[in-house]
């Protein structure tokens, strides 16, 4: 992972690869819940259809957390 920025400063053909770090299966289904969660709230305190937005979890261990980006038409 410490030598990631090399892969961006080679040549064209590798700079759309994306490396990240590997989850458990119980960090994906995490995951998983906390964006439902997310969209079931959205749905219970808001009009706009939860299809408009995009939900990311940010964070690392017990830090994360879900944000709530618009989606560009």
């Amino acid at each position: 992972m410490s030598n990631l920025r090399k892969l961006k400063q080679s040549v064209d053909k590798f700079r759309s690869i994306g490396i990240a770090h590997d989850l458990t299966a119980k960090e994906r289904q995490d995951i998983k819940n906390m964006v439902e969660e997310a969209k079931c709230e959205h749905v219970a305190n808001n009009a706009d259809e939860p299809e408009n937005y995009r939900f990311l979890v940010v964070g690392t261990g017990t830090r994360r957390r879900v944000i709530k980006i618009r989606k560009s038409n």
